[in-house]
């Protein structure tokens, strides 16, 4: 039953319940504006509920306003009842109709006399800390910097660990089956043929007099594309041949893989918060081996795109080819954009 407590009851625990109440919940949304303004909430929150956050953070500051307002008040109204040695209205009593209050609380003249025993209890703050300690808490991973982009490493990189293996097609053994678009000799003799795979992608065949031909990819100019739209492509035909011997710019997470010239890179597609995150993953593959770079580095990568069907299944998984090794580079922390792709 709702009751005012600026009578005789002890004012000591409802006011620090209340006063500690105010700052929790003006903490919670001081935190959830920040989240908004420092662009936290990527790492957590897909990107049309970050509005919403910011709302409700300053709806809470609004309430809590009021409700600092409201106890300020109260607090201005206590007033003590009657003679401090009066047996029957002391601190956490029992009220009864002989209790000298001020008028609207029970006992007061002309109050109902079903609520003058409804009054009778006292506000214990042993539970009253212990919520204050689980409310605190999103305030307290606010302070020590979280979320942040490394939210949840040991989640991503178990979801990281893949188990399907492509059985990629070599260079030479495309150019087998291309049909050639053009031809010169160079003044030193030797051979420069260029040709178109049934793949879509283009190759540079340069064959030295009296040599074996070295093959190597023709790259156009780079498109930065995401992760998903190839996810997406490698289930649709026509999307394949339309991506297929494009150059892709992308960023992701580094797994290397068996073998040194190959790895995956991978990042999360978040549809509405981090939880329901799926992974999405490109397989890489270089025309030398791979070094300097750790499992889970943030990396930037140029390569030609291709789709490769995996043996013995009716599915394709699309491959970036790099050029050259130094097609891929390590992006420094205070460059990463977001870990997500929406």
């Amino acid at each position: 039953m709702p009751h005012n407590h600026a009578g005789c009851q002890s004012p000591r625990d409802y006011f620090t319940e209340q006063l500690l109440t105010i700052l929790v919940c003006g903490g919670l949304g001081f935190v959830a504006i920040q989240l908004y303004l420092n662009d936290m909430l990527k790492h957590i929150l897909a990107p049309q509920f970050h509005l919403p956050v910011l709302i409700g953070g300053i709806s809470v500051i609004a309430l809590v306003t009021l409700r600092a307002l409201a106890v300020w008040r109260e607090a201005g109204e206590l007033v003590p009842a009657g003679d401090p040695d009066d047996p029957t209205c002391k601190e956490n009593h029992v009220h009864t109709a002989a209790c000298n209050h001020l008028p609207g609380l029970p006992g007061a003249p002309g109050l109902d006399a079903e609520l003058v025993d409804d009054h009778g209890h006292s506000h214990d703050m042993s539970w009253v800390f212990a919520r204050m300690l689980i409310l605190v808490f999103p305030i307290a991973l606010f302070a020590l910097g979280i979320p942040n982009s490394g939210l949840s490493p040991e989640a991503l990189a178990a979801e990281a660990r893949l188990t399907e293996s492509i059985d990629a097609a070599s260079l030479k053994d495309m150019a087998a089956t291309a049909t050639v678009e053009s031809t010169e000799t160079l003044a030193d003799g030797a051979t420069v043929r260029t040709l178109r795979t049934q793949n879509g992608l283009q190759l540079r065949e340069v064959t030295p007099k009296g040599g074996e031909p070295v093959y190597s990819m023709v790259a156009q100019a780079g498109t930065e594309m995401r992760f998903n739209d190839l996810t997406e492509a490698a289930f649709d035909e026509g999307k394949r041949q339309s991506y297929t011997g494009k150059t892709a710019i992308m960023e992701g997470r580094f797994q290397p893989l068996g073998g040194g010239k190959e790895f995956t890179l991978f990042r999360q597609k978040m549809t509405c918060c981090g939880t329901d995150a799926v992974m999405l993953k490109v397989r890489i593959i270089a025309p030398q081996s791979v070094s300097g770079f750790n499992y889970f580095d943030w990396v930037r990568i140029k390569g030609v795109v291709e789709f490769i069907k995996v043996t013995g299944q009716e599915r394709y998984v699309p491959v970036v080819r790099l050029l050259d090794v130094t097609d891929i580079e390590l992006i420094p922390k205070d460059k990463i954009k977001n870990q997500y792709e929406f």
